[in-house]
């Protein structure tokens, strides 16, 4: 299959540094930010109007509630919508919100580069705060959809000890080296060097 853009999937806990990521990533790079979570917020929205003011903290069960219902279909519907998505790009995608492996796994048959953003566990907690207000109840936490990044082969960042414009540019040179390295196993396939 032949890719013309360098798609990023990015997963991790919450509070490791996705959004931020991929905000510097549509910044700088022209990346579109797509979100797995676009059906589930859809469905919710349509079943639970109340909550569509609500903070993220009490969005956050029910969005988890709902996603898991929605991937219990097979095929998975955020992954066809997904696909959607991808068969109209007209620009590189960058994904922030994958949870499961199945995602994981979908992204990169799919020729995105699969990160997998760390924190430990009290920085994460300080930028949530930061961000949100407020932290998530430990049901929230401890979701099977907040657990499986543990589990996604990819390439791992631990940003704990990196500042916003550090994780944004190791992410980037990644991205530059994974380019690198399919364009030349491009030229070595095209020089009858299959390897």
């Amino acid at each position: 299959m032949e890719r013309k853009f360098q798609h990023v999937f990015l997963m991790g806990p919450m509070g490791a540094g996705k959004s931020t990521v991929a905000q510097y990533l549509r910044r700088e790079m022209g990346y579109v930010r797509y979100s797995m979570a676009t059906p589930v917020e859809t469905v919710l929205d349509i079943a639970a109007p109340w909550l569509k003011g609500a903070s993220k903290a009490v969005r956050r069960p029910y969005l988890q509630r709902t996603g898991r219902f929605l991937r219990g279909f097979k095929p998975n519907p955020m992954l066809l919508a997904a696909e959607e998505v991808l068969r109209h790009a007209v620009s590189p995608i960058v994904i922030d919100d994958g949870r499961t492996v199945e995602e994981a796994v979908w992204a990169d048959q799919h020729g995105f580069l699969v990160i997998v953003l760390t924190a430990s566990e009290f920085v994460r907690r300080r930028r949530i705060l930061e961000r949100d207000g407020e932290l998530p109840d430990m049901r929230t936490h401890e979701d099977e959809t907040e657990q499986q990044w543990q589990y996604a082969r990819g390439l791992v960042i631990d940003t704990s000890d990196l500042t916003e414009d550090e994780m944004c540019q190791m992410v980037r040179a990644a991205i530059e080296s994974h380019r690198m390295e399919r364009c030349k196993r491009e030229e070595r396939r095209a020089n009858g060097n299959a390897t």
